[in-house]
């Protein structure tokens, strides 16, 4: 969004109330934009704010004093709020157009009139069924458009108000509450009220939302409202609007609106993850349908098409087993959708381009098949009842229900009259099988609705013009809007108990920077055995967090540490310290925790491993080698185990045992690059240099195929020698042992 710098200096500088400033810089503001009008209200705070400040200045000590500030402060908030979306109407063209044509409609816009306006509507469309059917086609295709009109005129005009006083938000919010009108046109007023709270703030128009989430009966309105208010939420503005915080707190006295803020965050993340599950749809699920296409879906179910009946003589395990790869593929598919992934944002995401789409209030409507861009198509006899029966039983969000009707009529004649009777009947067992949802649920209500709202800030042509909830930033601190668990607002609330699930869900999905956002937003009554532990693996994926304020000064060792002291008898704790503490290098530790572990449990085998690897890179090779050559008897099948003897023994000088293990290793499913470059040296330090330096070469080329001499004797340098530098001279190798053995690579890089 086009959002000019100064005004939102402004708008910072009086969330945190210094209002004198903040006058100051609207003042050279207005001498920049006079054109902007607001001169009469802006000279009357002024003029208060410098009787205020005389006042006091003379030693007078007024009672009403704070009072006095804080709302001058919010009045002018409210100014500066209003300056800055007409500034924006005023130089950002898609504003001024819509602003346009807002300012030229000649309806009566008093919320009694809307109001009116709505009911009759309802009334028309109820005394429709006592006329005549020739009559009443053309005249309900007549109330609708009309209809239609006035709600995309009023959506206009709420997303682009200025803002609203507590009488207006009142008159609104019983508009939307009223059972006298359209169920639909309540959820669109609800989306118009949200686009405009998250473009710019305004406090009043966030309790709209709150009230109606709480008070209204119809789940598509309070869903709606639900999803409006969290994204609508101020930042930093809790000291200016402390009823934010008031009315939020209020709410989540109850356990259910904990539980569905709760679905709310992880259906958000399933969302911001629409791009990425669409890639393994098309690159991992599609081809494997795709390689085995000789199916087909029949009102059965997947069924083999008819083929050379002499291929199930001569192959007949082949036939089965690409069965059992489409069936896998589609319950993948099948199963990614039901845990809540958009797998129909690829697909979908090339139908947006009708001019149905143009209009802003259409990706927020709700579909009926009444409105005037489907209704011709829903309309039309058998066609129309096959359409209505995809769309009725899929689970598809509203917008690309629209999507789908309006390409419909592009590809019906295509079909063949088989399928569409199977479609038509329900009689398709592949369709069936995905489409398993309750779509009654309040959840399935609003994941469509934010599957709408996820579109529409992705796809919309001119979406950079508005706030995006589902942005993320990368700087000094990570920051992703669609965290809102880590709003301030929420922290130690009644919210914050369900924190750590949602940690948990992100660690899961390897989204550490918005674990961490989260972890970092824990009051510090909150701090417990369970916080330490999640962010103690948070630090162990490091790499891949930018770290906020709270994690900073930790290391995983540290956090594991604090989690002990919280359970000092803990596994699970220890087994994070010894791991953390191998991570960070810190061996003797490492080793001293795993030895802990072991008196708690002296079988089990990650243990035993963890502590032979310590005493490994501590070089304390007779003890790692009694604790291997034990777990390598127990489990001689075990690659880990023997990888960890390979190179103890290659540590211990006993290079042909080690050679006899490398060379089992190497070849085969288990081959790994790590055991290429390990056996490297062990013929190195054996001796055999060019055997050593053809499988650094080997190794090289697995890693990095197709790459230059030069960046291969980087890499060399990099991986093979720096990194186990230490390793390398505690067996002898000098200097120029090494700059031959580079020199060698190079040439067996050439062969």
């Amino acid at each position: 969004m086009e959002r000019n710098k100064e005004l939102d200096d402004i708008l910072e500088l009086l969330a945190g109330q210094r209002l004198g400033l903040a006058i100051e810089y609207l003042e050279s503001f207005f001498c920049k934009y006079p054109e902007l009008g607001f001169a009469d209200v802006f000279d009357g705070i002024k003029n208060d704010y410098r009787l205020m400040a005389d006042y006091w200045a003379g030693g007078y000590r007024d009672p009403q004093l704070d009072g006095i500030y804080r709302r001058l402060t919010r009045y002018m908030y409210s100014l500066t709020s209003n300056v800055m979306l007409r500034h924006i109407i005023a130089h950002v063209p898609f504003f001024s157009s819509a602003h346009r044509a807002v300012a030229a409609s000649r309806r009566d816009w008093t919320v009694a009139a809307i109001q009116r306006d709505l009911e009759e509507f309802v009334s028309e469309v109820a005394m429709l069924q006592f006329e005549p059917e020739h009559i009443k086609r053309e005249k309900k295709a007549r109330i609708y458009a009309g209809h239609q009109s006035l709600m995309s005129e009023l959506f206009n005009r709420i997303w682009l108000s200025e803002q609203w006083t507590e009488e207006q938000s009142h008159a609104y919010e019983e508009l939307m509450l009223s059972p006298t009108v359209d169920v639909n046109d309540r959820a669109l007023m609800v989306s118009a009220v949200m686009l405009s709270a998250m473009n710019v703030f305004d406090v009043n128009k966030l309790g709209l939302l709150i009230n109606v989430y709480r008070r209204s009966m119809d789940d598509k309105v309070s869903q709606r409202a639900l999803v409006g208010w969290v994204f609508s939420l101020g930042k930093g503005k809790e000291r200016l609007f402390p009823e934010e915080r008031q009315m939020v707190e209020e709410l989540l006295k109850s356990e259910k609106v904990c539980e569905e803020l709760t679905e709310l965050q992880i259906q958000l993340l399933y969302c911001v993850s629409a791009e990425s599950d669409n890639n393994t749809i098309q690159k991992e699920i599609i081809p494997d349908l795709l390689k085995n296409n000789n199916f087909h879906i029949t009102r059965n179910g997947i069924e083999e098409r008819d083929e050379d009946p002499m291929q199930d003589i001569f192959h007949p395990e082949e036939s089965e087993s690409n069965m059992e790869k489409v069936e896998q593929s589609f319950r993948r598919m099948v199963d990614m959708q039901k845990a809540g992934s958009d797998i129909y944002f690829g697909g979908f995401s090339q139908m947006k381009r009708f001019p149905f789409f143009d209009n802003i209030s259409n990706w927020f409507v709700p579909f009926y098949k009444e409105h005037p861009a489907v209704a011709p198509v829903c309309d039309s006899g058998n066609n129309g009842k096959l359409v209505q029966k995809i769309i009725g039983s899929g689970p598809f969000c509203d917008s690309d229900k629209y999507s789908f009707v309006l390409a419909f009529t592009q590809v019906i004649d295509r079909i063949p009259q088989s399928m569409r009777e199977m479609i038509g009947n329900g009689e398709v067992a592949g369709v069936a099988r995905i489409m398993d949802l309750d779509n009654r649920s309040t959840a399935y209500i609003r994941r469509i609705y934010l599957q709408d709202i996820y579109r529409f800030f992705r796809l919309y042509p001119s979406r950079t013009h508005f706030y995006n909830p589902f942005d993320y930033r990368k700087g000094e601190k990570w920051h992703a809007d669609y965290i809102f668990f880590a709003h301030s607002i929420f922290k130690g609330t009644a919210l914050s108990k369900k924190n750590s699930e949602i940690v948990t869900f992100l660690m899961k999905r390897r989204m550490y920077g918005e674990a961490a956002e989260v972890l970092d937003c824990y009051a510090d009554k909150d701090k417990d055995y369970q916080y330490y532990m999640l962010c103690g693996n948070v630090l162990l994926h490091k790499k891949n967090v930018i770290l906020h304020d709270s994690l900073s000064g930790y290391t995983a060792s540290e956090c594991f540490r604090k989690a002990m002291e919280c359970r000092p008898d803990d596994k699970r704790a220890l087994m994070g310290y010894a791991r953390a503490c191998f991570y960070e290098g810190n061996y003797v530790e490492a080793c001293d925790a795993y030895g802990g572990l072991m008196e708690k449990e002296p079988d089990k085998k990650s243990y035993l491993v963890g502590y032979g690897v310590c005493l490994t890179n501590l070089e304390r090779y007779d003890e790692a080698l009694k604790v291997l050559y034990r777990l390598d008897y127990e489990y001689p099948e075990d690659y880990t185990v023997r990888r960890v003897l390979a190179r103890a023994l290659v540590g211990d000088g006993k290079y042909e045992q080690a050679k006899n293990i490398y060379l089992k290793l190497s070849g085969g499913d288990n081959d790994d690059a790590e055991d290429i470059v390990n056996f490297g040296f062990c013929e190195w330090f054996a001796g055999n240099n060019r055997e050593a330096a053809r499988l650094f070469a080997r190794y090289l080329k697995t890693i990095y195929p197709n790459s230059t001499t030069d960046y291969y004797r980087e890499r060399a340098e990099a991986e093979i020698i720096r990194s186990e530098l230490g390793f390398i001279e505690n067996h002898g190798v000098g200097m120029v042992d090494i700059q031959l053995m580079l020199d060698l690579i190079s040439v067996e890089i050439l062969r």
